[in-house]
């Protein structure tokens, strides 16, 4: 990690999205918590937050106090509201779509 230079990738009211590019390493901070991922994990958590909504969606269960996101951690849960769910993904999209938007600009030499 000392060599790592963390970069802002995206930042809402839920929390922020740093990214190294030497160590290819995303750090994700959502309300309390704090997950680091590296290669296609964040891919894997962003499915899954869009997996979760969509259940609730089909569901219609909106009202709903909080949202159960299972983690590879036995027996913990990441427990979101409806809104914190949305902000979360909507954070971690602007987060995927500014780190494509800077692999297109960045012209390598």
């Amino acid at each position: 990690m000392s060599d790592c230079s963390y970069k802002m990738l995206a930042s809402n009211e839920i929390g922020n999205v740093l990214y190294c590019d030497e160590c290819q390493e995303m750090i994700i901070g959502v309300g309390t918590f704090i997950l680091k991922f590296k290669d296609e994990q964040p891919k894997i958590f962003l499915k899954a937050l869009l997996g979760t909504k969509d259940e609730y969606d089909f569901k219609k269960n909106h009202l709903v106090e909080k949202v159960f996101l299972k983690t590879p951690v036995k027996n913990m849960m990441l427990a979101l509201s409806w809104d914190e769910l949305n902000l979360s993904i909507d954070l971690l999209q602007v987060a995927f779509l500014n780190l494509e938007v800077n692999e297109i600009l960045t012209v390598k030499i």
